[in-house]
């Protein structure tokens, strides 16, 4: 008997990996500075400078909250995310950013398990 293997199910890979989920509130007017300093932050944490870094996006505002943003990232390991907990890119990243905030940054991290096409 032949068996049916559906499309949707046959081609991904699952591994895993340690996140983090962050809620940033920038200060009144200080979004789209807040933005473009998060997309330079991420850039760099890909290009290489922060080994086993996997995975980074941005949640944009919403309409009914335009001054929350929520990260969510993603590294093979634990490990690998305390050595970002630590390194110059982060630091660099609140040097500039932390001036725009209202309030300290929220931070939930986790094991994860990952699926990708």
């Amino acid at each position: 008997t032949r068996r049916y293997r559906s499309p949707r199910t046959t081609h991904f890979r699952m591994a895993e990996r340690y996140g983090i989920i962050v809620t940033l509130k920038s200060k009144e007017g200080k979004m789209e500075e807040l933005l473009e300093l998060s997309k330079g932050h991420f850039l760099r944490q890909h290009d290489g400078r922060e080994p086993n870094a996997t995975l980074a996006s941005i949640v944009m505002p919403l309409p009914d909250d335009p001054n929350t943003i929520r990260y969510f990232e993603q590294w093979v390991s634990k490990e690998d995310y305390e050595l970002h907990s630590n390194h110059e890119n982060l630091q660099f990243f609140f040097g500039k950013a932390g001036p725009l905030l209202d309030g300290a940054p929220v931070i939930v991290e986790a094991p994860m398990i990952h699926y990708a096409k």
